[in-house]
């Protein structure tokens, strides 16, 4: 016998104990896996409806917007970034838009834009004025009213990262920017 074996009878015992164990945990597994399959259908059954987005709130509307380009397009107004920023204007309402693109080693994580009225000084946090624009990958994002009535600045914020990114030159959007 070799060393560090049990006797046979010992085997046998450890077996017929192991042979139970498993036994009773198939047992247990199956139990567990339909409670789960009826649990994960009565959690289907039992989940709110929630209504459309455009049907729930007056800021979404129900149709698209679409823009035209005005042929304006700015390469210096970012003087850290190789940002070019066109920009666009909706036909109906005359309002402006604007579409921002960057070489491909520029992209920041989560970079948002924000439109910020005024001169603003600070580069270490978001001026408190500052209107949510959009994320920089967005196609056109939609300016605010007072882009086209007053000297403000675009802020490229890193938000993953919890810092600007840079910031623009104090511009105000019109049709014929110069």
């Amino acid at each position: 016998m070799p060393i560090g074996m049990p006797p046979i009878e010992d085997r046998k015992s450890v077996r017929a104990m192991t042979l139970k164990l498993r036994q009773r945990h198939r047992l247990v597994i199956a139990i567990v896996g339909v409670l789960l399959f009826f649990l994960l259908i009565i959690g289907i059954a039992l989940r709110p409806m929630f209504p459309p987005v455009e049907a729930s709130s007056p800021e979404f509307p129900g149709q698209t917007v679409t823009y035209s380009a005005t042929g304006e397009e700015r390469d210096d107004l970012f003087a850290k970034s190789n940002v070019s920023v066109r920009l666009f204007r909706e036909s109906e309402s005359r309002t402006l838009a604007i579409g921002l693109s960057a070489a491909k080693d520029f992209l920041k994580p989560d970079l948002l834009v924000y439109w910020s009225a005024g001169n603003s000084t600070t580069t270490e946090a978001l001026p408190p004025s500052a209107k949510l624009l959009g994320a920089f990958v967005s196609a056109t994002l939609p300016l605010p009213s007072e882009a086209s009535t007053a000297e403000g600045q675009l802020i490229l914020y890193s938000l993953a990262n919890q810092e600007i990114v840079d910031v623009s030159r104090t511009t105000q959007f019109r049709e014929q920017t110069r």
